[in-house]
């Protein structure tokens, strides 16, 4: 049997990232908006697109918390926050391939091999970090410790 992580360190694991995460978007909005730029950024672009990312962050730093404060809603915020990133990730390499699919039509079948290895390496440790979180969420002993029957 697979040893899961401890509660404590996936708190504040995912409260660090997170919040690093939901500082450095917050960041661009300011670079964004002190140079005059918020305008021109979204002229093309939809604002919402954006927000909705830097909620998805807000959601894993809440989750976070409320692991490290035993709290259930943090053990549920914390789960859906991984289930959003798997999405979030598998879509955007796929989205990625897709487009390079698209438009690179002059693609060696080497430089289809270096972005295919470099789409994987990025993808694969994410998702399995996030299934070993969920599944480490979903134990016995995170179940009592969250008070959970």
């Amino acid at each position: 049997m697979m040893d899961s992580f401890d509660l404590d360190f996936i708190g504040w694991f995912y409260a660090t990232a997170c919040g690093l995460a939901v500082l450095f978007g917050l960041g661009v909005f300011a670079v964004h908006y002190v140079r005059g730029q918020l305008k021109e950024r979204y002229k093309d672009y939809n604002i919402l697109n954006d927000v909705m990312l830097l909620m998805i962050w807000v959601i894993g730093f809440g989750g976070a918390i409320g692991v490290i404060d035993r709290s259930q809603w943090g053990q549920f915020l914390l789960q859906l926050f991984c289930w959003m990133l798997i999405a979030l990730v598998v879509l955007s390499a796929a989205s990625r391939m897709y487009t390079v699919y698209k438009l690179g039509q002059g693609v060696t079948r080497r430089e289809w091999m270096h972005i295919l290895v470099g789409m994987t390496l990025f993808v694969v440790p994410i998702v399995l970090f996030c299934v070993a979180t969920i599944l480490s969420l979903r134990t016995d002993i995170a179940r009592v410790a969250f008070g959970i029957p």
